[in-house]
């Protein structure tokens, strides 16, 4: 699986405003700049196409693991409409390369923020966030699959 990882405190992807964009088998990764997210579909308030939407499949995004000391505020920020999330895993890890996360050393503030509007999530996987896991800002959106776990630290 390709891996990216934030530049810098940048996002590892930003989709800009188009319509049909496909997206899928990618794990996106923290770096030890904090970055606003990880992969961000949309720079501004988009309509998107109900017709066209843009779709993400199998997208994992992630902190800790095999770095250390890495950090982002959300994992995924959708500012699109009409966007289609199938089976996301949005992990702050509950262990580094230093051993089991203590005492918030790996942060991720967000799994998900959904600012668009009739944006569809199935499977959607949120685990170990230090705030809200999914913020939904978005009008009309659904959600058909949710698992979440709390911290651990």
């Amino acid at each position: 699986m390709a891996a990216l990882v934030s530049p810098n405190g940048k996002p590892c992807m930003v989709v800009e405003n188009v319509d049909g964009v496909r997206i899928a088998g990618f794990m996106f990764e923290a770096g030890t700049v904090k970055a606003p997210t990880l992969l961000q579909v949309g720079t501004g308030k988009f309509s998107g196409s109900e017709t066209n939407p843009v779709v993400l499949s199998d997208i994992f995004a992630r902190t800790g693991g095999d770095r250390k000391d890495n950090t982002v505020t959300s994992f995924v920020t959708i500012n699109s409409n009409n966007v289609i999330i199938d089976h996301t895993w949005l992990w702050r890890a509950d262990h580094d390369i230093k051993g089991p996360v203590r005492d918030r050393s790996v942060r991720a503030d967000h799994g998900l923020i959904v600012n668009g509007d009739n944006v569809i999530a199935y499977g959607l996987f949120v685990e170990h966030t230090l705030g809200d896991m999914v913020i939904w800002n978005g009008q009309g959106g659904r959600s058909y699959f949710l698992q979440s776990e709390l911290p651990y630290d």
